[in-house]
């Protein structure tokens, strides 16, 4: 896990404004492979173990991941879509998208990938890619990321948590997107500036100077 994506993560109980404490015990070249992080509010640990973030609070009841959505142009897709060329910044996985990590990682030099799942998998740590597992939507400060791509199929309330993410002139990415899907993404400040089939790419806009103050 990127070191500094720790001033992003959030605590899962408390919610977004409470942001987690890092108590790093293995750090290699900026990357976190062991430690805790811990809530000043609600004093909960959460561990990291070979760079996973783990911010589930139910671990023990985890089910199994949702099936990832097959495209063998998905990786191509994403990061096209996205707009982006390189980084720095975050972009941000949901979790039927997160196998794409590496290539997209691949494609998108400099930039950090926030793979965000409900159970572990056999990736091992490597740059470019954070990987957190959480059974809350997504455990980060609103309006930071570059980007966002998620497959909601039909869950607005996925929607609205990955829109929240995306700070202004960012993008959310939607695969196997339902109008009510679009709809959400509407309601939550974005703009649809492109729409295929079931896939969609919406901006947060930010006014022109001249509109600010109008209302």
């Amino acid at each position: 896990m990127f070191v500094e994506l720790t001033e992003l993560l959030t605590c899962p109980r408390c919610g977004p404004v409470f942001g987690l404490v890092l108590l790093a015990q293995h750090v290699e070249d900026r990357r976190v492979y062991g430690g805790w992080l811990g809530c000043p509010n609600c004093r909960t640990d959460y561990p990291i173990t070979d760079g996973v973030a783990d911010l589930r609070l139910q671990t023990e009841t985890a089910t199994d991941a949702a099936p990832p959505v097959r495209d063998e142009e998905l990786a191509i897709k994403i990061a096209a879509l996205s707009g982006l060329a390189e980084g720095p910044g975050y972009f941000l996985l949901g979790e039927r998208l997160s196998h794409t990590a590496p290539s997209v990682a691949e494609m998108l030099p400099g930039l950090e990938l926030i793979a965000m799942r409900t159970t572990p998998d056999e990736s091992i740590e490597q740059h470019g890619i954070s990987r957190v597992l959480s059974d809350d939507s997504f455990p980060l400060a609103e309006y930071r990321l570059e980007a966002a791509a998620v497959a909601p199929d039909g869950d607005p309330a996925l929607v609205a948590a990955a829109a929240r993410r995306v700070k202004p002139q960012g993008r959310l990415i939607l695969f196997e997107a339902e109008e009510r899907d679009v709809e959400q993404a509407e309601r939550s400040g974005l703009t649809v500036a492109a729409r295929e089939g079931p896939i969609v790419v919406a901006e947060r806009r930010i006014k022109p100077v001249a509109e600010l103050g109008q209302g």
